[in-house]
């Protein structure tokens, strides 16, 4: 059928606040919103209408008259509001409801045209709740239906070129006083001299709360981007306030009385004899329906919420948009902390095709080529430009001043030259405040916000890295100047003033990479750099030997994730032991301390390179017992990473000192990885010397830990041999004690070396069992290690049922794995799993095994243990 035009009344609706609906329960809002579209088709048909398209919570319709067009819409606003009465507050829908009579395209049954479009641009800045109609609906109806029609002005909307004269539809007994229109909604606001960049997310939820709440307060740090966000969002909201969308710029005002005046001025509303401004205000936006922009109100924060309080108790179609360092702390107030911009990984690869940026990278490209307009990112420059918006833990401010230093530095010598920040960020827009023009100077006006006791924490806690929870700040902060007891309630205050961000819903927190900058150099100017970071080194090494008592027990996992949140914390611990006094000896104990943890989580390259720094490090020479459990500890790290020389040169220096203190347990536990290290470096015989004495040196102490490790230990030796029988039984031991002391990580072990048994047998039936188990537990811990020698297990399991390209796919995924922790494959080992290995390449053309080893090495950790579990319990 040819498309056909005519004049049509075009009703177009959608539900307030849909997407908030939906988040905070999508079962309940999918229903309503079923609920309503049954309701207004049965009211469109009733009043002759056609329902013209349904998807989500929009509805389309179009009518032959406007009256019973509008009718139908006062009507369907009246059901719902008889709905929403028998509904709790938090799931009451409200419809908008946008009305034009103009001409339309019909095809195929839909409809197209300005007519249509109107209708939607309608809605949109319809009331929640509320009937919005064009100045063509109004001719038509105006005096032949009980309604009141309350002009909302000239409305401009995007992509329709001319003004939309528009109406609020009031029922009569509607109480609320006229809407008093205004020339252009948006002409108020300043138009912004750059793009804006990013922040969709962020837009979406400020509408929203702009819709539900009368008092929305954007909170962050300065230079965050609270002033542009409000903006663009007020432009965005612009067309629903008849009486227009006005900024106040209260950042260079300094005398709090003056603050009601600035409105004042602003709205252009001059003062009446025998009233106040704040009187005056509040009677002549009585019957103002506006959107107030009120940006930078921290430093006013009392005179800002008592002005506001006051205009929103006198104004009930006042809504108030607020950026400010903290919330003001009024009821009814919606809260909207700004985020820093979305951050680029440290691997994010140059998007090709136009692939979307990463907002911060987005911005900074964005400004450096202003700055420079023959920039480009290129392979080249790309690790510098993700450098730098990571540095600057996308802060907008910071970003746009580092991309103006593009005019005279390349972005590799600007992320060269980041360590001094506040120097690098200066001259910043000539026009902006003198606070706004540089870094230093924007957190100095923070900073000069705080109290004194403020300022004392703030600065340090700028020793702790990446962040820290409240019992940390409450050992290493507090001293004879600042109580306990305090740091709860200050650390609260920082984070309202957004000088310190709070995670995980207040278990940590940090601050940004920026503003610990600023705090670590107001340390060193009070004097106080190195005490906090003795205390900082002394909490650190404190924590690590706590965890690492509780690492081999039923609370593994808890403590492992523990120190998970904690390892940058750990590394400066680690670095300042360079300059500490005794810092040679914390170091020691550092590590010892952490090598649990680090061989859990497969981090063998840097727990090697930190133990061998301590052990070098001057004042590490005494033979004392932190020497010797270095000495094991970098061993183990060597033989792991088939560095089996070097660790055999640690263990036997180990080993003495051990011997000279006559500490037998210390003995019995480094004698157990030499006897291991002596195979790899196919020395058997002193092998068998090193572990027969581990197993008798534990026995006669009744060290079940370690009786353990030992029988492990010399089960290998007995696998290597073929005696596969004795492996086993010896393995079992050490598998029951592990059991029983609630050794998650060595049980694991454990098993697999029993599945390597079956392996070794060619018999993968016994095998498959103890690899879904060993995984589980790698699952639950989080062991990285484990889990690698699952998949490499799992290999040889497939090779023994000829499952060719699932043994080509395990082998690459283990060796993926084993690459990224820095793992060596174990030597006896791979007695058993090299054969497996070099079969299943035999038996696959090359072409088909090097595509199956690549897939393997490409899928991450989490996607070769998924494919590895099924695999295995499909068997």
């Amino acid at each position: 059928m040819p498309p056909t035009r005519k004049l049509a009344a075009i009703l177009s609706a959608d539900v307030a606040g849909y997407s908030r609906l939906m988040g905070d329960d999508e079962r309940a809002t999918f229903e309503s919103v079923l609920g309503m579209r049954g309701r207004v088709k049965s009211l469109v048909e009733r009043h002759a209408g056609r329902v013209v398209d349904a998807t989500g919570d929009a509805v389309l319709a179009e009518f032959a008259s406007a009256v019973e067009a509008l009718n139908c819409a006062c009507e369907v606003q009246r059901a719902q509001a008889a709905h929403n009465a028998e509904l709790p507050e938090a799931r009451r829908m409200l419809l908008r409801i946008g009305l034009n009579l103009g001409d339309v395209i019909e095809s195929d049954g839909a409809l197209y045209g300005d007519g249509v479009n109107i209708a939607a641009r309608l809605q949109t800045a319809g009331e929640p709740g509320g009937v919005c109609i064009s100045a063509a609906v109004h001719e038509q109806v105006n005096g032949k239906l009980a309604l009141r029609f309350d002009a909302a002005g000239e409305l401009r909307f995007k992509n329709i070129a001319q003004a939309v004269a528009a109406y609020h539809v009031r029922e009569k007994s509607d109480t609320r006083a006229p809407a008093r229109p205004a020339a252009s909604s948006s002409s108020h606001l300043p138009q912004p001299l750059s793009s804006f960049v990013g922040r969709a997310d962020d837009l979406a939820a400020v509408d929203r709360l702009l819709y539900a709440h009368r008092l929305v307060t954007l909170v962050g740090p300065g230079g965050i981007g609270k002033t542009r966000l409000a903006l663009q969002a007020a432009r965005q909201a612009a067309t629903r306030f008849a009486d227009g969308v006005w900024l106040v710029e209260l950042a260079a005002l300094a005398d709090a009385r003056l603050v009601a005046q600035v409105v004042a001025s602003t709205l252009g509303i001059k003062p009446v004899a025998g009233a106040s401004v704040t009187q005056t205000l509040a009677s002549e936006l009585r019957v103002r329906r506006l959107l107030l922009v009120m940006d930078n109100c921290e430093h006013l924060l009392q005179a800002c919420a008592e002005l506001t309080r006051t205009l929103l108790e006198a104004a009930p179609h006042l809504v108030v948009l607020a950026s400010s360092r903290e919330a003001l702390r009024l009821g009814g107030e919606a809260s909207y902390p700004v985020p820093a911009l979305a951050l680029p990984t440290e691997t994010l690869a140059l998007p090709i095709d136009g692939a979307p940026l990463p907002e911060a990278v987005q911005l900074f490209i964005d400004r450096a080529s202003a700055a420079r307009p023959d920039f480009a990112a290129t392979a080249h420059n790309w690790p510098a430009v993700i450098a730098v918006c990571r540095r600057l833990d996308g802060i907008p401010l910071a970003i746009e001043l580092a991309a103006a230093r593009m005019r005279a530095l390349s972005v590799e010598n600007i992320a060269a030259r980041l360590n001094d920040r506040f120097h690098l960020l200066t001259q910043g827009d000539r026009a902006a405040l003198p606070r706004q023009q540089t870094l230093r100077a924007l957190i100095d006006w923070s900073h000069d916000l705080l109290s004194e006791r403020e300022r004392m924490l703030l600065r340090r806690l700028a020793v702790f890295a990446g962040g820290w929870t409240l019992e940390a700040a409450e050992v290493v902060c507090v001293d004879g100047q600042l109580d306990r007891q305090e740091v709860a309630d200050l650390i609260g205050c920082l984070v309202d003033r957004s000088m310190v961000e709070a995670e995980s819903g207040g278990a940590r927190y940090r601050l940004l990479q920026t503003v610990r900058q600023y705090a670590q150099d107001r340390l060193e100017k009070a004097g106080e750099t190195r005490v906090m970071r003795d205390r900082h080194l002394a909490w650190t090494l404190a924590l690590a030997e706590k965890a690492r008592a509780n690492l081999s027990g039923p609370q593994q996992a808890t403590w492992l994730a523990t120190l998970d949140a904690e390892g940058e914390n750990f590394l400066a611990g680690h670095q300042w032991c360079d300059q500490a006094e005794g810092g040679a000896e914390c170091g020691l104990r550092l590590m010892f301390s952490l090598k649990l943890y680090l061989f859990n989580r497969g981090l063998l390259g840097p727990l090697r390179r930190g133990v061998l720094d301590a052990l070098a490090r001057p004042g590490a020479e005494p033979r004392n017992i932190h020497r010797c459990r270095a000495l094991q500890t970098a061993g183990q790290a060597g033989f792991l990473t088939g560095r089996f020389a070097e660790a055999r040169s640690h263990l036997e220096e180990g080993l003495a000192i051990a011997q000279e203190l006559d500490d037998t347990g210390r003995a019995a536990s480094i004698l157990q990885t030499l006897g291991l290290t002596c195979i790899a470096c196919d020395d058997r015989p002193a092998a068998y010397r090193c572990l027969q004495r581990a197993l008798d040196l534990a026995q006669a102490r009744g060290d079940r830990r370690e009786l353990a490790a030992a029988l492990n230990a010399l089960a290998q030796v007995h696998r290597l041999e073929g005696t596969f029988d004795r492996a086993e039984v010896l393995y079992r031991e050490a598998l029951q004690i592990t059991r029983e002391l609630g050794d998650h990580e060595t049980t694991a072990v454990a098993l697999l070396n029993l599945a390597l048994v079956g392996v070794a047998r060619g018999n993968p039936e016994a095998a498959v069992s103890l690899l879904i188990e060993a995984q589980e537990i790698s699952d639950a811990i989080g062991s990285l290690l484990a889990g690698a020698n699952v998949l490499a297990v799992g290999a040889g399991v497939a090779a023994l049922h000829e499952d060719w390209p699932r043994s080509a796919w395990l082998l690459g995924a283990a060796q993926a794995q084993m690459r990224s922790s820095g793992q060596h494959p174990d030597p006896i080992d791979a007695v058993v799993l090299e054969p497996l290995a070099k079969r299943t390449r035999e038996a696959l053309v090359p072409a088909e095994f090097d595509a199956k080893e690549a897939m393997g090495r490409a899928a991450s950790y989490a996607v070769a243990m998924e494919a590895a579990r099924n695999w295995l319990v499909s068997r």
